[in-house]
């Protein structure tokens, strides 16, 4: 039986591409001109998709959700982040006009106020919830629950018993799972705690520090940094994001859980590296395929560990 996949899309000209390789589900952000001019889009403040990340504009959105609905590519849209009160009449506002569009099928939420205000006025479409909001264990599974969603994602970071735990607990829930090329050591729940830009100067690290020294061959950077790496445990971190094993582990749950491809305009070029493969991935909780195998062709490496989310050797 072929996995469930879902993939986030960041622009129009890869939905036809996103057909051709038979995923008919994507996520995406949204994002208007107001909120692009009064809350920086560098720092996530309506959304996780980060930076060029997201369709901006109503009339853009409006012709995304009509390709996406002539080729039968259902949307979840993310609003996914935490907010001040001034923010909520423009979210909820938001909200209103992405979910008018039949090929919108819900949205992503992490903010509880958010969810509270969902629950009050009866929103229809599907809430899932997002990397964001933290989901490490069966408990909190059980406190989202009380929102009425309907799939949760689980951290990206979350072992695979502890999957099977939340799993067999919550019989009732559909879950998302990452898989491949997240490529990020931290929680996204406390991303703003550890975050760092080039434009600021607060937070612990940044997300894209590890390629940079490694894309730079400059390892100075990473000189306050209390471990020793060394250039050997750089190239490792790059392959951060996997997950590949978890299909087979998990086959007997498939029909709950959803498969999500991380793709960010940021990264490398998520689609190149995937879509050759996509028919063996979408296929892998057979047992015809060599998952080593695999991690090979995509990584040109042997799998040695550090490839999941989160490797215990990087941990």
């Amino acid at each position: 039986m072929s996995i469930n996949l879902i993939m986030g899309v960041d622009n129009i000209d890869k939905l036809h591409k996103i057909h051709n390789m038979n995923i008919n589900q994507i996520f995406c952000g949204y994002i208007d001109n107001y909120a692009k001019k009064k809350w920086t889009e560098e720092l996530c403040i309506v959304n996780k998709r980060g930076s060029n990340c997201n369709i901006v504009g109503k009339k853009n959105f409006k012709k995304f959700a009509e390709q996406c609905k002539k080729q039968k590519i259902s949307m979840h849209v993310t609003f996914n982040t935490l907010y001040t009160p001034e923010q909520y009449k423009w979210v909820l506002n938001a909200i209103d006009y992405v979910s008018k569009f039949e090929q919108v099928k819900g949205i992503i939420v992490s903010d509880i106020g958010l969810l509270l205000r969902l629950k009050s006025i009866g929103y229809k479409k599907d809430i899932v919830i997002s990397n964001g909001a933290s989901v490490f264990n069966s408990s909190a599974v059980s406190f989202y629950k009380q929102f009425n969603v309907n799939r949760i994602i689980l951290n990206r970071q979350t072992k695979s018993d502890e999957i099977i735990k939340i799993l067999k607990k919550h019989k009732d829930m559909k879950f998302e799972i990452f898989l491949l090329l997240g490529n990020c050591m931290f929680a996204d729940g406390f991303c703003s705690l550890f975050h760092k830009t080039e434009k600021n100067n607060y937070g612990i690290a940044n997300c894209g520090l590890i390629y940079n020294a490694y894309n730079e061959n400059n390892y100075a950077i990473l000189k306050s940094s209390k471990k020793n790496i060394i250039k050997k445990d750089l190239n490792n971190y790059r392959s951060i994001g996997c997950n590949l094993c978890l299909i087979k582990k998990l086959k007997k749950y498939s029909n709950r859980i959803t498969y999500k491809l991380v793709t960010r305009s940021n990264y490398l070029n998520e689609f190149d590296r995937i879509e050759e493969l996509l028919p063996i991935i979408k296929n892998l909780d057979s047992n015809k395929y060599n998952i080593k195998a695999l991690y090979f062709k995509l990584f040109n490496k042997k799998c040695d560990g550090y490839g999941c989310y989160i490797s215990d050797k990087i941990a």
